[in-house]
């Protein structure tokens, strides 16, 4: 186990002050203006509880030991690479990196499934096998999308095409190139009954040369292991203003996670044992994206996973304008209550039960955010509190519970530095309406319909948009003119609401990260950031 001692006295105060703090707000409460005062109390009920959650969750922290497989004993592994038109460079780079690591090259079986059908995809098979002669590079063309033979859309059914392909008798229609570089069916000796599988999204390369040493040496060890999830960066801007990098949740979360058996698949880096994924009858397809879920399966199933705290994927491009942000964080968000509305829970025990409804009370804390945001507003333009108190009495209450909590969530980040917990503290509340329309679509759909899923660009495109933040500027127009008309009709030493401006002056703060990232990029122009991977949208600027 992992040293988590000042996580854990952090727990405890934050404990004290509540106890101390919510009896006493409950009885203030403003019985003049109760509909303020009761989604106040609600907003705070709700912090409360996910609070104490994440301090029952984060009581433990575990990485495994290190247990790669020694040369001369690697198992045979079957990698496929879905992708569905991401540039063929791109690719290429992700297949080379898994080609190229300390895992002797006879013993991968790579297969390039491609929903494109594209001819260039193909192309960059047949380079590779000629690069590493001795590896089995594949190109396999699923079917086509909406057809009787494919099951479930998007990355989901091109993965579940490839992996029936590759479990079927006899030969399979997936293109084999030779040394002499002539294509041919596969043989069935080349996929079939191939103890561990990766699949890795076709922008993700590997930069842990043992990562496939590393991630097989903990599934051998445990024959009830059903996969092992990595760490998971990306190429990212100077500062990480759209805080790609999640070290929170990688560093620190995930740790968590693995020592009371709630990991879950996160996409790239990640190694499944075949005989779990056939029981769970390969990847699921009831939600919108497959990662998530497939995890939950296994772990229903009594099947264990493993959070290995190294990195076995880097993005090639993180999303880095706004729609395209938006969109892969609504989706997870959509994702993720889509589940805990309507999924299946039954035979997940009680402290797996609790790290998922931490994931899933994180973004509907959304609300509760929404109501802390409109609070100072209120109560510096109408001057309506959610509770009836002296200054002194509501500083001798709240104050204490508000350290606590700040000192839990720097606690939570552990050795990582305090600007990690405040660019996520930034994105938390720069996301509120995107979680909070996820929460809607999620109720609205219901159990047995789903939105369409769309994939995440592989490519920035830079534009000024406003549009897609209307609903962050709008608050922080609040924000700000709501403290500029208390400091313009008050008297700024006798008179001054100190503490609603300095609330409204955090959240105004905070809401301004994402409020800068709409025109991310802008100063660069037509130029290519970092040398790749931009497009200008002119019909956004301006």
């Amino acid at each position: 186990m992992i040293k988590n001692w000042m996580f854990r006295f952090a727990g405890i105060l934050f404990f004290g002050a509540t106890v101390w703090f919510v009896p006493w707000l409950f009885e203030r409460l403003n019985g003049q203006a109760w509909w303020l005062a009761v989604p106040f109390a609600l907003a705070t009920l709700m912090t409360v509880l996910l609070a104490t959650i994440t301090v029952i969750n984060g009581w433990s922290l575990w990485a495994p030991p290190d247990r790669r497989v020694p040369p001369g004993q690697e198992p045979d592994v079957l990698v496929v690479i879905p992708t569905a038109g991401e540039p063929p460079e791109m690719v290429y780079r992700t297949a080379r990196s898994v080609l190229a690591q300390d895992y002797p090259t006879e013993k991968i079986r790579l297969v390039i499934s491609d929903d494109s059908h594209r001819p260039a995809i193909h192309e960059v098979a047949r380079r590779l096998q000629n690069e590493f002669p001795t590896a089995r590079v594949m190109y396999y063309e699923p079917p086509l999308r909406g057809s009787a033979e494919r099951r479930g859309d998007a990355k989901a059914g091109n993965l579940n095409a490839a992996l029936e392909a590759c479990s079927v008798d006899g030969p399979i229609p997936i293109t084999v190139f030779t040394s002499l570089d002539l294509p041919a069916l596969v043989p069935v000796s080349y996929c079939e009954d191939i103890p561990f599988i990766e699949m890795r999204d076709a922008d993700d390369e590997l930069t842990d040369p043992t990562f496939l040493r590393q991630a097989i040496g903990q599934l051998i060890s445990d024959p009830r292991m059903a996969f092992v999830q990595t760490v998971k960066e990306a190429v990212v801007g100077a500062g990480d203003p759209f805080n790609n990098m999640e070290p929170l949740f990688y560093r620190r979360g995930m740790l968590a996670r693995n020592a009371t058996n709630s990991v879950f698949p996160c996409g790239s880096g990640l190694v499944w044992r075949r005989e779990a994924l056939e029981e769970i009858g390969w990847l699921p397809v009831w939600n919108l994206v497959e990662d998530f879920q497939s995890g939950v399966e296994a772990l229903r199933r009594g099947w264990r996973g493993i959070y290995l705290p190294i990195v076995g994927a880097r993005g090639q491009i993180a999303p880095e304008d706004i729609p395209n942000y938006f969109k892969q964080r609504g989706t997870w968000a959509l994702d993720t209550l889509r589940w805990l509305f309507w999924g299946r829970k039954r035979g997940l025990n009680g402290r797996q039960m609790l790290h998922f409804l931490e994931l899933g009370l994180f973004y509907l804390h959304s609300f509760a955010t929404l109501v802390f945001i409109l609070t100072p507003v209120l109560a510096l333009t109408l001057g309506i509190y959610p509770v009836v108190a002296t200054h002194a009495d509501y500083a001798l209450h709240f104050w204490p519970f508000m350290a606590a909590t700040e000192l839990m969530l720097v606690a939570l980040a552990g050795d990582l530095p305090y600007e990690s917990v405040w660019r996520s503290r930034q994105m938390w509340v720069g996301l509120t309406p995107v979680y909070i329309w996820a929460a809607i679509l999620a109720l609205v759909y219901g159990p047995k319909r789903k939105p369409v899923y769309k994939v995440t660009r592989k490519v920035h495109r830079v534009g000024l948009y406003w549009r897609e933040i209307m609903p962050q500027i709008l608050l922080f127009l609040a924000l700000v003119g709501s403290m500029l008309y208390h400091l313009a009709t008050h008297s700024f030493l006798f008179e001054a609401d100190w503490g609603s401006l300095l609330w409204a002056a955090y959240f105004a703060g905070l809401l301004g990260q994402v409020i800068g990232n709409a025109g991310y990029g802008l100063a660069l122009g037509f130029r290519r950031v970092r040398g790749k991977g931009v497009q200008w949208d002119s019909a956004r600027a301006g």
